[in-house]
């Protein structure tokens, strides 16, 4: 498939979203401690933490999302304490990349500014988290979620670019990191799709998928365990597409491709039988975070899909690069990066390799001496504006009350849709905004295994799954840098990379197809998620003859039940509309500053940091 930019780099800012820390699948349980009260014990517990390295159900583990939940679902309000058990110049609700960059960026313009983070889950970096296994002795190093630098000489603006080069991210050295040659030329293994038997009668795997208009997609399809009617339809599909469109003029032609889902092209214009549209169904599912019947004709033209290339239709035009600027833990380690740069103490070294195996204290993020203190396992549930600046109220989760600190001013960097509901300033029209980004609920799965003999077997490194639980299956992207050496074998250690979106078929609009899906994965508990991930990974391995549980070590789940952030979708949003909305999203509430990168519909690293460099700067001007 040809992408334009890949949605793989999701991001958004983290929602100060949790109740009392469960880690699903997990024996250890940590809880932070404030060190003003901490006692020996809790200090031990400190010094143990280390969020990357617990197995089990991540990111929205069990309960994270109970106190968010009281206000959003079921209507609880709160109330200041009362009194303030500190002050600053500064609190940041969510400590995801944009948080983390609005607090960097104030710091440097305000070297003397007390600033204080406060983040719900028990890590720092929003959905930019990082993952550890180690097997045999290994350490293996994958991400959570943000995964990616994505187009940084073609999309990113001079601020964006700015943060990096200031942090010492200089991206063109992924050229060398990145083994861009080792999966399809050392190992000779390509990418395939896999068919599972409840959808398509058998499992199977094809090494090859089929891009539009190559001659090998003929040759790819005919293995395909479709009819042969199927195959005839995706063959011509691929390879000779008819122009569809007709007897329509120019506009007719632009105006049916904008309003057409590419679903309904394929079913009702192109006339594709059943098992040749199961096999499309999810063509975009892992890209934009749903299934094509949310895409419509003319964005289906845009990312190289088949069918459309004849419709007499004007392709976007972009500049491609290469998917490879990516730290071993994705864009974890630019989070990292920040809050080494803020804190000092917590992380020795300060280069963008030594990043990589840099061995963090999460006792010193929130340690008293600290000019900027970042605060984990905190929901923040109420942000008003008084005669000192901003009260922020949020509730530990250690057992404790609800507790008040005061700030000059405050940036919110979370769930956009959570700041509807927890700044009562906000004005209604502000409110109505920001409720319109709903997020794409989805789970980036993890397996660490003993070898990757079995893909070796199958000859890919990467399978499409159509119909299939997780649409995605991969092995993991291959980056060696400051010390860590990525397996270049298929002897070797292994992480499984799979994507789970959840999003629903069924639904009038894509926010709507968000929320059922998110309903659905609410209702699955850590055992069934497993359950389901294992037995769609134990199929692939069993048509190589090779049975997963004899090489299979830990499994970790990244749930993110608001996972991409909201991105305009030409279906359901106009441009003036989606202007409109992002605008408003965007507006100070008198000391509250607003950033994050819902707050732009843009679920990419540069989205996140432009939006904190715009807030941060109407925050200095005051």
């Amino acid at each position: 498939m040809k992408r334009k930019i890949s949605r793989r780099a999701f991001l958004g800012g983290s929602a100060a979203v949790t109740s009392t820390l469960m880690l699903g699948g997990c024996e250890k349980i940590y809880r932070i401690f404030s060190p003003e009260s901490a006692s020996t014990a809790s200090r031990a517990v400190n010094a143990a933490y280390y969020p990357p390295a617990l197995l089990g159900l991540r990111g929205d583990s069990e309960g994270v999302q109970t106190a968010a939940h009281s206000v959003a679902l079921q209507g609880k309000t709160y109330t200041l304490p009362g009194k303030a058990d500190e002050q600053y110049d500064l609190v940041v609700v969510g400590a995801g990349l944009s948080g983390l960059t609005a607090a960097y960026l104030y710091q440097k313009q305000r070297p003397e500014a007390k600033i204080l983070l406060i983040d719900n889950h028990d890590d720092f970096g929003g959905h930019a988290q990082r993952n550890e296994f180690t097997v045999d002795g290994r350490l293996l190093i994958s991400y959570a979620g943000s995964e990616s630098i994505d187009s940084p000489k073609s999309e990113y603006s001079e601020e964006s670019l700015a943060l990096l080069k200031d942090l010492g991210i200089d991206y063109t050295k992924f050229e060398t990191y990145f083994h861009q040659d080792l999966y399809e030329k050392t190992r000779q293994l390509k990418e395939g799709v896999f068919f599972g038997k409840a959808a398509f009668g058998k499992d199977a795997v094809v090494a090859g998928l089929p891009e539009a208009g190559e001659e090998s997609a003929a040759e790819i399809i005919a293995k395909f365990p479709l009819t042969d009617a199927d195959k005839q339809a995706l063959t011509r599909l691929y390879t000779d597409p008819a122009d569809y469109f007709k007897g329509k003029n120019k506009r007719q032609r632009t105006e049916t491709a904008e309003e057409t889902s590419y679903y309904d092209f394929l079913k009702n214009y192109a006339k594709l039988p059943e098992g040749a549209l199961k096999y499309l169904k999810n063509l975009s599912s892992e890209y934009w975070g749903h299934a094509i019947n949310a895409i419509s004709v003319q964005e289906a033209l845009d990312d190289g899909y088949p069918g459309v290339q004849n419709l007499g239709l004007e392709e976007d035009s972009h500049e491609e690069e290469p998917y490879i600027y990516h730290f071993p833990d994705g864009n974890a380690s630019i989070a990292r990066m920040l809050v080494r740069k803020m804190i000092p103490a917590v992380a020795a070294g300060n280069t963008m390799e030594d990043i990589v195996l840099a061995k963090f204290d999460y006792s010193k993020l929130d340690a008293p001496e600290n000019a900027v203190r970042l605060r984990l396992n905190s929901t923040a549930l109420l942000l008003e504006n008084n005669n000192d600046g901003v009260a922020v109220a949020y509730m530990p989760h250690s057992g404790e009350s609800l507790k008040q600190v005061q700030a000059k001013q405050a940036i919110f960097a979370g769930h956009s849709a959570l700041a509807a509901r927890v700044i009562p300033q906000m004005p209604e029209a502000q409110k109505t905004a920001a409720k319109t980004n709903v997020k794409v609920p989805m789970i980036y799965g993890k397996a660490a295994v003993k070898n990757s003999q079995a893909f070796q077997k199958l000859g890919v490194h990467s399978l499409y799954a159509p119909e299939a639980p997780y649409c995605l299956v991969k092995l993991d992207d291959p980056v060696s840098m400051g010390g860590y050496q990525f397996p270049q074998t298929a002897d070797e250690p292994m992480i499984i990379h799979m994507v789970k979106i959840a999003t629903d078929f069924a639904g009038k609009t894509a926010r709507e197809m968000y929320k059922a899906g998110r309903r659905h994965l609410a209702a699955q508990n850590y055992e069934a998620l497993e359950k389901e991930m294992l037995d769609q990974l134990r199929s692939i391995y069993a048509v190589a003859g090779e049975k997963l549980d004899d090489v299979l070590v830990a499994v970790t789940l990244n749930r993110w039940a608001h996972g991409y952030s909201y991105e305009q979708t030409g279906l359901y949003d106009s441009d003036s509309s989606a202007e409109k909305a992002t605008e408003t999203m965007q507006k100070r509430v008198g000391n509250i500053f607003i950033a994050g990168s819902d707050a732009a519909w843009m679920p990419y690293v540069h989205g996140a940091v432009d939006q904190a460099y715009r807030a941060v700067n109407e925050a200095l001007k005051g």
